[in-house]
């Protein structure tokens, strides 16, 4: 059993998605039932001890820092490359922080806090069960991820945006992060695709398995007035 000890949020996006509401706001600062989207996870994280938190930040990075510049567990790290690839360039950003590192990504409102246990036996991924998973599915053999589809499917584990790394795994998995960038040049992938590809290869990845209400992934503004009936009656604009 290995104790995780730190945090990396991943938080750069833009969030077009959740426009009106994100065109002066990041997605992650967008409050929720009176509260800051990214802080579900943040004070779920320092329930259980995490007190070293890495926020990446691009689309209007300084807000993050403005938010929390008086709080001595959190460090915001920048993504200038935020529109120029996929989430593989926030945790090359971050990617020395990985070894021992609970992975996230900043626009995840957090129900259940107790998910966050930092006891793990190996690294892997928050998921549910689902007859269907809309994306992300996830299958197992002898309890290792051994088949991922980002488009989803049927009678599969539906990833979460939730990871954990041990130290060695997360050593291996920051080297490949930034060969990626460094030697190959995609900065294109999902930085997920390219840990699950390596699942049974270059480390075995497994599940923690989750309730389906434990996590809500709010990506779209229908989303956001679903779990938030304050942004019912919000203006919502086509384009800028």
């Amino acid at each position: 059993m290995e104790k995780l000890n730190r945090a990396i949020i991943v938080a750069a996006g833009e969030g077009r998605r959740l426009r009106p509401v994100t065109l002066n706001t990041p997605k992650p600062l967008v409050s929720v039932n009176g509260i800051r989207l990214i802080d579900t996870s943040i004070r779920a994280l320092k329930k259980h001890g995490i007190h070293e938190i890495y926020i990446v930040a691009g689309y209007k990075a300084e807000q993050f820092c403005e938010v929390y510049r008086h709080d001595p567990d959190i460090t915001v790290l920048e993504n200038s490359h935020y529109l120029e690839g996929n989430n593989i360039t926030s945790l090359y950003v971050a990617r020395n922080y990985l070894p021992g590192s609970f992975v996230l990504e900043g626009d995840l409102f957090i129900s259940n806090e107790s998910i966050f246990d930092p006891q793990t036996e190996m690294s892997g991924y928050f998921a549910t069960w689902m007859d269907e998973a809309p994306e992300w599915a996830l299958r197992l053999t002898d309890g290792t991820i051994s088949y991922y589809n980002i488009g989803g499917g049927k009678e599969c584990y539906r990833l979460w945006g939730v990871s954990m790394w041990t130290e060695q795994d997360g050593k291996i998995l920051s080297e490949m992060v930034r060969a990626q960038i460094e030697d190959v040049h995609d900065w294109d992938i999902y930085w997920d695709e390219l840990a699950l590809s390596q699942s049974g290869k270059a480390f075995n990845l497994g599940v923690r398995e989750i309730g389906p209400d434990n996590i809500t992934e709010i990506d779209t503004f229908e989303e956001l007035q679903a779990i938030d009936p304050a942004y019912k009656d919000y203006q919502q604009q086509e384009h800028i």
